[in-house]
């Protein structure tokens, strides 16, 4: 079951809230892994075969990893061993899901990586293995960090486990949040999509036609992924866990090294905590450190897709944001506006990797972004440009630091106030429109669109 669904967000989660709240404080951490395992496997129960496996393995290694601490070169025997079998088994599931030999068991990639760094964990001697199975279960489990992040590592997880509260404060916080994650994926993303899908059916482009598919699709992205984060910090509020921020506004940064590190936080850190240091070590030499950037974001390519663009769009990420380290950083750090539109106008061909079908693709987008396809602009293009430039605007007004700022300068002021007091008459209305655009779909999507 999805977070954006009208069945979940009309009728399981105001049950399970009540529930959960009712619950005595022992019975909480029980009732939420109930609920984590069922939400997950809700129509396709074999997906809770994939889920138990995984913990049962990860809870048995950490026990052994614990018990022979002293012995350095089993334990790197194990979790190297263990590494190797998750990611296989990962890919492999993913692999036959895609040629449509099984169900795709969304989440295997948030629970494999968080079950591997919990396991890197206690090798390093970060933390001790869990003891208690059912902190593990639900540390791998959570239902609403398994849809798009964000990553937890398990020091922060075992921290809240043991100290969370749970009041209605975290309640209205909770909610207002998810409110505000499901306005994103449902109005924007989803409306972002089905944009992209109609720019699509032209296979030759004008340059505004290409330009406009792509930015299309970058906003669609950003917004899928940050409503499901925002989705999930908000439930995770509820339940009195203080989830990690996972988008910090990356669009209109000074560099492509500061978008990335704006953008899907958590699973760089990742990939930085678990597989950079630990691979290379923190004293690196020079072109140690830059093979690690660029292997790091080959394997960050490939966390997302196993298809080839998905690998050189990582690949591309890691040369892009080396050789500005190497080459371009005083540029970038004393020319902000030109740091500014160089990283917006590179990203833009770089996404191109993450949702052409192939290489051929690839390059006629780009020969029509620079001008040299159907022309500089056509009558599809027009149409599209006119019709949808207000909503590119605001979704790059939203998705930038100055909505931010404009808001918080705001809350400030006496129209600020008023507007803090009507916020949940907002936040209501905002979730009825979502319930509709949910239920009614694409033709919801084009009635707003019309407005």
């Amino acid at each position: 079951m999805y977070l954006a669904s009208f069945t979940f967000t009309a009728a399981v989660l105001p049950v399970l809230l009540l529930c959960y709240y009712f619950i005595p404080a022992k019975g909480k951490n029980v009732f939420l892994l109930l609920c984590s395992i069922l939400i997950y496997g809700w129509g396709v129960p074999m997906r809770i075969l994939y889920l138990l496996t995984f913990i049962l393995y990860d809870f048995g290694v950490g026990i052994l990893m614990e018990k022979y601490r002293e012995k350095k070169t089993f334990t790197t025997i194990l979790l190297s061993f263990s590494a190797v079998l998750q990611v296989s088994a990962m890919t492999l599931v993913r692999e036959a899901a895609s040629a449509g030999a099984l169900l795709f068991p969304f989440g295997i990639a948030i629970y494999t990586l968080q079950g591997l760094g919990y396991l890197i964990g206690i090798y390093r001697g970060r933390h001790p293995a869990a003891a208690d199975p059912l902190k593990l279960s639900l540390y791998l489990s959570f239902f609403p960090v398994l849809y798009a992040g964000p990553l937890m590592n398990y020091l922060e997880f075992d921290e809240m486990f043991r100290k969370r509260q749970c009041n209605i404060i975290h309640l209205s916080d909770g909610i207002s949040l998810f409110i505000q994650g499901l306005a994103e994926k449902v109005v924007l993303a989803d409306t972002f999509g089905y944009l992209f899908r109609e720019l699509r059916q032209t296979h030759e482009m004008s340059m505004l036609t290409a330009w406009l598919t792509v930015i299309s699709f970058t906003m669609y992205l950003y917004f899928e992924l940050l409503g499901y984060s925002e989705m999930a910090r908000g439930l995770g509020c509820a339940f009195g866990f203080e989830l990690p921020k996972n988008f910090n506004h990356p669009f209109f940064t000074p560099s492509i090294t500061s978008f990335m590190q704006s953008w899907n936080i958590t699973l760089l850190l990742w990939f930085q905590t678990n597989f950079r240091h630990f691979l290379f070590g923190q004293n690196q030499r020079k072109w140690q450190k830059y093979a690690a950037v660029i292997l790091t974001w080959v394997l960050i390519g490939a966390f997302y897709g196993m298809r080839l663009q998905f690998v050189l769009w990582g690949l591309a990420v890691g040369v892009l944001i080396t050789l500005e380290q190497l080459i371009m950083e005083p540029l970038l750090n004393k020319r902000y506006l030109f740091g500014m539109l160089y990283s917006a106008f590179l990203m833009q061909f770089v996404w191109v990797l993450f949702f052409a079908d192939n290489l051929s693709e690839v390059g006629m987008i780009w020969k029509s972004m620079l001008g040299f396809g159907k022309g500089i602009a056509d009558q599809y293009g027009l149409y599209f440009f006119t019709s949808y430039i207000a909503l590119i605007l605001l979704g790059l007004y939203i998705a930038t630091d100055l909505f931010r700022n404009i808001s918080e300068r705001m809350g400030t002021t006496v129209i600020g106030s008023i507007l803090e007091r009507l916020r949940p008459l907002g936040h209501g209305l905002l979730l009825i429109f979502c319930l509709a655009s949910m239920l009614y779909g694409e033709r919801m999507v084009g009635l707003w669109l019309m407005l």
